[in-house]
């Protein structure tokens, strides 16, 4: 898991956890699974399976493998793909005890919970706030190749057939300057990344 989300998690070991009796929130906590890398989706969905066979919405409610979606700008071709966020991890919102977390933990695919040496730890509200923000936003990022100082030739839009080199790049925006030479003169033009491609030398 990416450090800089600073999700404090701690190894468990494979003991049932120590739950208390009494449960702070009616809608119960998160807790985050750790799976083997590529299952992630199959677990969830094997989760899912069990809730609606086992009728155990009442002690499961969410389970969740955070995404986001990228744009990649390579080699003039543009690719939009959903990348996960957290890779080998997913979220499950529940009342945590001994048979739900048997009926997880045995799973194929689901490796441990992450917890303390006794039990699974519950992730903090601000914590998985960071998490939810981030599936919230459907900004998309991107990941490009363009430089700044590169010529690129603009391929479409109002200066279609002009060329110029890089001024500036606005990832976030997807978005770029190039100073192109409009009747003898260095203007800045803002261009969708989409627009532009490089001058092949």
């Amino acid at each position: 898991m990416n450090e800089q989300e600073n999700l404090v998690i701690e190894e468990t070991n494979e003991a049932a956890p120590e739950v208390q009796e009494d449960q702070p929130d009616e809608r119960g906590q998160w807790y985050i699974v750790q799976c083997l890398t590529g299952k992630e989706y199959r677990v969830r969905d094997r989760i899912l399976e069990i809730v609606a066979i086992e009728k155990l919405e009442e002690y499961i409610f969410r389970v969740l493998v955070p995404e986001e979606e990228t744009i990649e700008i390579k080699n003039n071709k543009r690719l939009e793909k959903t990348n996960r966020i957290y890779p080998g991890y997913i979220f499950v919102r529940m009342l945590m005890d001994n048979e739900m977390f048997y009926k997880i933990r045995q799973l194929s695919g689901v490796a441990k919970f992450i917890g303390s040496k006794t039990a699974p730890t519950a992730v903090t509200e601000d914590e998985i706030l960071k998490v939810l923000r981030k599936v919230g936003d459907k900004t998309k990022k991107i990941d490009i190749d363009f430089e700044v100082g590169e010529i690129v030739k603009v391929i479409a839009g109002p200066f279609r057939g002009y060329s110029g080199p890089i001024s500036e790049i606005n990832a976030e925006r997807g978005k770029l300057k190039s100073l192109i030479l409009i009747f003898g003169r260095e203007t800045p033009v803002e261009l969708d990344f989409d627009q532009v491609e490089k001058v092949v030398k």
